[in-house]
């Protein structure tokens, strides 16, 4: 599912998935970080796809690492879609900043959904959650809370805009 979902569908999302507290690659990380990616027996994980995303997680599954990182913001400023967007402080406590440009998702102005894969259930709804939840009904037979923004149930007809170059170009 998640495979179909991050690399099929180019759907970036966040699971909620029981762990095994005593696996080797939880050792590795501090106390603190520990702390900020797991809840009870439960972990947290932020699935990104992109080309260079993919061969990170390659090489550190390779290497035998975990990869913890964090949403680059600062607590309650919301998710940053572009680098110039991120705070300052935040910028120069990187280690390494990857500029892909504006997000695609930017319009939706949401973080990824959360979804816990145990239960099904949804903590947050994210940018294309109306796509993820329509997939994920159809494909796997689970129905997900309907966004309360995009609602996907009724769809109608689309509808292109023209620009001014168009417009001129048929006259």
């Amino acid at each position: 599912m998640i495979r179909v979902i991050t690399q099929d569908m180019g759907q970036l999302i966040n699971t909620v998935a029981p762990m095994k507290k005593d696996h080797p690659r939880l050792a590795h990380l501090t106390p603190e970080n520990l702390a900020r990616v797991t809840r009870r027996s439960t972990l947290g994980i932020n699935m990104r796809e992109s080309p260079f995303m993919r061969e990170l997680g390659r090489l550190n599954d390779e290497d035998g690492q975990l990869l913890v990182g964090s949403s680059a913001n600062i607590t309650g400023t919301g998710q940053k879609l572009r680098v110039e967007d991120i705070e300052p402080k935040v910028f120069e406590a990187a280690d390494l900043v990857v500029d892909y440009g504006l997000q695609r998702y930017h319009r939706y102005q949401r973080s990824g959904t959360i979804l816990d894969l145990e239960t099904m259930k949804i903590y947050r709804i994210g940018a294309g959650y109306e796509l993820l939840r329509e997939r994920i009904k159809k494909w796997w037979g689970y129905e997900l809370a309907e966004d309360p923004d995009y609602k996907t149930d009724k769809v109608g007809v689309s509808h292109s805009l023209m620009t001014d170059d168009a417009h001129a170009a048929y006259e």
